[in-house]
């Protein structure tokens, strides 16, 4: 386990809360030199704490949907095998690999439903001997939360990707641009307009405006979890005797737990999820009561995964 000291802590925080911001904002934040907080990054992305820096993409402003394949494998199969084919797909968002009541996790930027179905049938012609179930279900609203735990901060600060109908138009610069943030959301101006032969000036207005209409809801970190002592644990929720008062209770009391990272609304296998980074199964399972203890009259039941490795996490469906 590699071990953080308080500044790591804090920086990481803060590059959850905008991994984008500059190294001087960084060195302000945790106060320290603009040199010494480069090497400490330098450092996390050589022990690879740091995995990879990303832009969260509102997909449904591209006309997306966000569609979510639970997948169960049996048989003598290649695990790798099958995620290395995924990762060539279409529009794949998320690929992860978990523990527990599925294998594998699948999130497609469907354009429609057919396109959704296309992708379904080519993963089960390639592989429908080692799929023993394939559950589908939608996000309808996700919560993107930033790592409190890690300073056990109490402030929220999250990004809200909802399904909504409406639309933006963007073009192929600002499809190239997106696409390069989803996959480095600290590449600098001048990179990106050497990349795409623009000047900085015009890739700078662009970011803007892209985030100005809420295409680009945020910039976040992605963290070997487990090299820091903590496990992703994601749960399912089946509710039941609802009311909108109690549903947004339960909501606010997910999202005002430190550990707790991602809330997400979705129609399925269940009808709330949330996402928590702990230390052990022992301080799963004490949220876990203290949950059911609050809610007893909506929680029917639940379920729970972990998720041992983020293959891939990219918001830039292409136009």
């Amino acid at each position: 386990m590699y071990k953080l000291d308080l500044i790591d802590r804090k920086l990481l925080v803060e590059l959850d809360k905008n991994s984008r911001q500059p190294i001087a904002s960084l060195a302000k934040s945790v106060r320290l030199s603009k040199q010494a907080v480069k090497k400490r990054l330098e450092k996390l992305e050589r022990n690879k704490v740091i995995l990879s820096y990303y832009a969260v993409i509102d997909v449904f402003k591209l006309q997306r949907q966000s569609a979510r394949l639970w997948i169960k494998l049996q048989g003598s199969y290649n695990e790798d095998d099958i995620v290395e084919f995924v990762l060539k797909m279409k529009d794949v968002g998320w690929v992860l690999k978990l523990d527990g009541a599925y294998d594998l996790a699948i999130i497609l930027w469907s354009r429609d439903l057919l396109d959704f179905d296309n992708a379904v049938k080519e993963l089960k012609f390639k592989f429908g001997e080692f799929l023993k179930a394939v559950d589908v279900s939608f996000i309808v609203r996700a919560h993107h939360i930033s790592h409190r735990y890690l300073t056990n901060e109490k402030t929220l600060n999250e990004f809200i990707m909802e399904q909504k109908f409406s639309r933006f138009e963007i073009d192929e610069l600002d499809s190239k641009i997106l696409d390069i943030l989803a996959k480095n959301s600290r590449a600098s101006l001048v990179d990106i307009s050497r990349q795409l032969g623009v000047s900085d000036k015009t890739v700078k207005y662009r970011i803007k405006n892209l985030e100005k209409n809420r295409v680009i809801l945020g910039y976040m970190v992605l963290l070997d979890y487990a090299k820091i002592g903590r496990t992703w644990h994601k749960v399912f929720l089946r509710l039941q005797n609802l009311s909108a008062g109690k549903y947004s209770q339960l909501i606010y009391f997910l999202k005002s737990k430190t550990d707790v990272m991602f809330v997400t609304e979705a129609v399925g296998i269940s009808d709330l999820e949330f996402e928590a980074m702990l230390p052990g199964t022992k301080q799963f399972h004490e949220l876990m009561r203290e949950i059911r203890s609050k809610f007893p009259e909506i929680i029917k039941e639940f379920s729970w995964i972990t998720v041992f490795k983020a293959e891939k996490i990219y918001y830039a469906p292409q136009i």
